[in-house]
């Protein structure tokens, strides 16, 4: 049957009002929660514009996703959805907005338990309200009034038929895959995986950066509701138990005990430093001639290692700060953050000791700024408290920069002090200005290009080191001080291999081996010290030497007073233990984490030993492990405390 061509176009007209009295709206929203998280992230600087598309895209496929389930509503129950969505969006948006200006890092779901504590915090909130705030009321504002227009005047709405609901549906479900697809896709790209959208996260601005900060605060309030149920009441009676008959603290109170009492403390964490590196010459020069001698003139530990997880560095600062093993399957500066703790610096300063850590990345790398405060640091010195003269290596502030200002900084501080510093300049791709450059290599048989950049690195960073310490005599801090420098982890370059440092450990220990040196002028501890060590030992070690007794929480041993020190290692999929070292023994767990299957060695020799002479030293260690896994998971360190 022929219809005329203008019944046709009346016919389609009003279809097409229909569409959009029932789609403008949501759509509209959506379009505006895009630019919202585009702002917020402008407004607080929080990343570069390279992320731009990527976060366009994503947030206003989540505004589709949040917004347009409204259609499947009648006119009043698509108002009242549309509200609630907007004023729960203007909430998370200005209480991410606020505390950031406040913190300078994002607010986790971890941290919605002390929520009552920012009552005290009200006058400062004050004055960091701001018109921009208004921007991020827009959306529920916008659907307040078209809300009280739409009744008031009586406006009609159609309302979408069974078949209708069905195809917005779909259409809704489409452009949410094709903007987090758009994200999946850019993230493969660039990285080869999507890990770092959800797993492998080091920086949280740059996840924020590329999802906005409500995909951020979705996924972390995701991972909070999915940590909440790995922890059971049978670990936590294995918890006390454990506690109660527990062996002695570590050795703390014995020798050495308040040898240094009063004394400031300083920790340089050199990024990737390498036991590998430490007294060897390549091509007839020495590599840290500065380490070399520091560790001679101190006391040196060639066999300590560490044992970080998937973060890195982050785990190595936590790690020595609570005396606590890091975590196989996330970072407890990201996902722990808030719990409460018994770290270093808090013990510390409850004995006259001000606390400072100074790095030059910025405070949301590795969550640090939420991290910081809950171990006791009384200040963070970040990025923008130092000046960089050039751009050099890994964030451009030069580690020779980062210790000539960090110096100066220390003189001003009260005494006694804390102060950690974290380098950066050699962390990969070991990337160095030529005029930096101090090794002579060409064409070096048995190195490749990144292994002969990562020497170069290290080489630059063990100059400014011997540079800091000079100032530091000349500033008089020097004798009044105990330093320890000491690797946060491994190159992950070979290094030790092509050194020939690798031949001298187990297999698991290649990526782990660190150096260790402790000064302390005028006490008489020089030497080498071999015995078996690791990051859980600076805690109870330092607390020792300055005459404070460290608290039960602390799983770590006093490396200079312990008798049966242990380092263990594992399995950072199934969180198990894989490799435990000690003086006369070692576990090599086997691929199926079988006990029975594990071999047994005598050390130092690698002398093959029935397993069953290694089960009780596996049955203690896998105990510990197990113990800072639950007190962590469950932010109950009091189960250690009581």
């Amino acid at each position: 049957m022929f219809i005329p061509f203008p019944n046709t176009a009346k016919d389609f007209l009003k279809r097409l009002k229909r569409c959009f009295s029932v789609f403008w709206l949501p759509a509209v929203l959506a379009l505006l929660f895009a630019v919202q998280n585009q702002m917020f992230n402008q407004w607080l600087n929080i990343v570069p514009q390279f992320y731009l598309l990527r976060r366009v895209a994503v947030t206003f496929a989540l505004g589709i996703l949040l917004y347009g389930p409204a259609v499947m509503f009648g006119k009043k129950g698509k108002h009242v959805y549309l509200a609630a969505i907007s004023l729960a969006l203007s909430l998370i948006f200005t209480a991410h907005f606020l505390y950031y200006r406040f913190f300078g890092a994002f607010l986790q779901a971890s941290a919605l338990r002390y929520a009552g504590q920012t009552a005290d915090e009200s006058g400062a909130i004050k004055t960091l309200l701001t018109f921009k705030l208004l921007l991020f009321w827009l959306n529920f504002l916008a659907v307040a009034a078209v809300s009280v227009f739409s009744f008031w005047r009586g406006w009609a709405e159609a309302v979408l038929s069974k078949k209708e609901k069905v195809f917005a549906a779909l259409g809704i479900l489409i452009i949410g895959f094709s903007g987090y697809g758009f994200l999946f896709a850019m993230e493969k790209y660039e990285w080869g995986d999507t890990s770092r959208l959800y797993s492998k996260i080091y920086d949280m601005a740059t996840l924020v950066g590329k999802a906005g900060i409500i995909n951020f605060s979705l996924e972390d309030l995701a991972k909070s509701a999915l940590r909440g149920n790995r922890v059971s009441g049978e670990d936590f009676k294995f918890v006390e138990a454990w506690a109660a008959s527990r062996p002695g603290n570590g050795g703390a109170g014995g020798q050495y005990f308040g040898l240094l009492k009063n004394r400031n403390v300083i920790l340089i964490q050199v990024e990737s430093l390498e036991e590998a590196v430490i007294g060897k010459e390549i091509a007839g020069q020495e590599i840290t001639p500065n380490l070399n001698r520091l560790a001679k003139e101190g006391l040196y530990f060639p066999n300590y290692y560490d044992q970080v997880g998937p973060g890195n560095t982050a785990d190595a600062e936590f790690s020595i700060m609570n005396s606590l093993y890091p975590l196989p399957d996330s970072v407890a500066f990201i996902d722990y953050a808030k719990n409460k703790y018994s770290a270093l610096p808090q013990l510390l300063g409850e004995n006259g000791y001000c606390s400072y850590v100074l790095h030059g990345d910025v405070p949301t790398f590795w969550n640090r700024s939420n991290a910081y405060p809950g171990l006791g640091y009384s200040q963070w010195i970040g990025r923008d408290e130092f000046s960089a003269a050039r751009q050099v290596g890994f964030g451009g502030l030069g580690d020779g920069d980062f210790f000539n200002q960090a110096a100066i900084k220390l003189e001003n501080f009260s005494q006694p002090f804390l102060a950690t510093l974290i380098t950066l300049t050699s962390h990969s791709p070991f990337e160095l200005p030529e005029d930096l450059r101090t090794l002579n290599l060409p064409q070096q048989p048995g190195l490749d290009l990144n292994q002969q950049n990562y020497l170069e690195s290290i080489r630059y960073v063990d100059q400014a080191i011997g540079q800091f310490v000079e100032k530091l005599k000349q500033d008089g801090l020097y004798e009044n001080s105990l330093i320890l420098i000491y690797g946060d982890h491994g190159s992950f370059s070979g290094i030790g291999q092509a050194l020939g440092d690798d031949q001298n450990i187990l297999p698991a220990f290649h990526n782990s081996h660190v150096p260790l040196v402790v000064l302390a002028p005028g006490s008489g501890l020089k030497g080498a010290n071999n015995a078996p060590a690791s990051h859980l030992d600076l805690y109870p070690t330092i607390a020792n030497l300055l005459g404070i007794i460290p608290p039960k929480s602390v799983l770590g041993q006093d490396i200079l007073n312990t008798k049966d020190p242990a380092v263990v290692l594992r399995n950072l999929a199934s969180g198990s233990l894989n490799t435990v070292l000690t003086d006369n023994l070692a576990f090599e767990a086997s691929s199926d984490g079988e006990f029975k299957n594990g071999q047994c060695l005598q050390m130092p020799g690698k002398l093959a030993l029935p397993v069953e002479d290694c089960r009780q030293l596996y049955e203690q260690q896998s105990a510990k492990l197990r113990v800072s896994d639950t007190v962590i998971r469950s932010d109950r360190l009091d189960l250690l405390l009581k």
